[in-house]
């Protein structure tokens, strides 16, 4: 596997970080339309959505404490684990679904939080950006990819594919170098991190909620992936535009946030395509402000291990909120339910800008 003295460490991160994102958001997009295939309720994948997030901030608070070894290991294992798990989910996840799904979504956790801390110990220039991108392409075609596929064959091709991908992500594994003890510079205003939360609870929701609905609804794999694919193609352009953007105060930033995740509430009212692609591309610019100028804000404030548990932690408990709360309102009380969940960032929005909360 790559080594730092190799010169080519910040390229391979790139390789290696495609490759799982490209493995793990064909895996995520198909996890939930399976299990509505099979005839799992919205509570159950709900849980499944809960389960998914829970790790994160388990792992990160874990990482505080973590060295070199547990680095490395974070970066490789998931992978390989990542790589029998999708074989397993090719032969039998008919009748094992449920476990091979909890031991999948355990697994991605370490492999994204040791990765985020070692973004600084890897040879080379703009790692963030190139570890950025590495996901975030995937991140926008694998769903509308992996919607195609699945429209015109089934799941096992999917299983493969994912596959195929954790083992070359495994095989291009930079070595993170020493990471040096860092002490928090000044303490984090922890109420502008809630937007975060609400980041959470949005993608929760369109991959654990939103997701089965559509196929519930009749919608076919291509457009259903096609809109989960426009959620991260509007994402990256935003990653994109704030780097160009004019800095404003924390405050703002984290209030445009949440109030750019509002209009989702709108579908709990009207339920089509039309209203649903309007919230996603109104949220996904909401998602990127979060987890660029807040996710900016922390590391501005903390170690990168305290900043990569803040994140986890905020953003984790929100995507729990935005699948599992949400997939039970809608199964027992109605789609009204999510115009009330979309509410509540509107509140916090007023709150933070009117100044009631600083």
């Amino acid at each position: 596997m790559p080594s730092d003295s190799s010169g080519k460490t910040s390229f391979y991160l790139f390789i290696s970080t495609l490759s799982f994102g490209s493995g793990w958001f064909s895996l995520s997009f198909v996890i939930p339309l399976l299990a509505q295939n099979i005839g799992f309720s919205y509570v159950v994948i709900g849980i499944l959505g809960f389960l998914a997030a829970l790790p994160f901030p388990v792992v990160a608070f874990i990482y505080l404490k973590s060295g070199y070894r547990m680095l490395r290991y974070g970066t490789v294992i998931p992978l390989l684990s990542l790589a029998a798990l999708s074989l397993l989910f090719y032969f039998f996840y008919s009748s094992y679904f449920i476990p091979l799904t909890v031991i999948a979504s355990i697994m991605q956790a370490p492999w994204w939080i040791a990765t985020e801390i070692s973004l600084g110990t890897f040879s080379g220039s703009r790692n963030a950006e190139k570890y950025s991108a590495g996901w975030g392409i995937p991140n926008a075609l694998a769903p509308l990819i992996m919607g195609a596929i699945l429209q015109i064959s089934g799941y096992e091709i999917v299983f493969l594919v994912s596959m195929s991908a954790f083992i070359a992500g495994a095989l291009t594994s930079p070595r993170p170098g020493i990471l040096p003890e860092q002490k928090e510079v000044k303490p984090v205003k922890r109420i502008y991190l809630l937007s975060l939360f609400f980041a959470g609870i949005f993608s929760g929701f369109i991959y654990f909620v939103m997701e089965p609905v559509l196929r519930a609804q009749g919608f076919n794999y291509l457009i259903i992936g096609g809109v989960i694919s426009l959620y991260g193609v509007v994402a990256a352009i935003g990653y994109i535009i704030l780097n160009y953007a004019r800095d404003l105060k924390i405050s703002t930033y984290s209030a445009l946030s949440a109030l750019l995740i509002v209009p989702t509430a709108i579908i709990g009212v009207s339920l089509n395509l039309y209203t649903i692609v309007i919230s996603v591309i109104l949220a996904g610019f909401g998602v990127s402000i979060g987890m660029s100028k807040v996710l900016s804000y922390i590391a501005g404030s903390s170690d990168v291990k305290r900043g990569v548990f803040y994140y986890e932690m905020f953003f984790g408990t929100g995507f729990m909120a935005g699948s599992l709360l949400q997939d039970v309102l809608y199964q027992y009380i109605g789609k009204f339910t999510i115009l009330l969940m979309f509410i509540i960032p509107l509140i916090y929005a007023v709150a933070i800008l009117s100044g009631k909360w600083h």
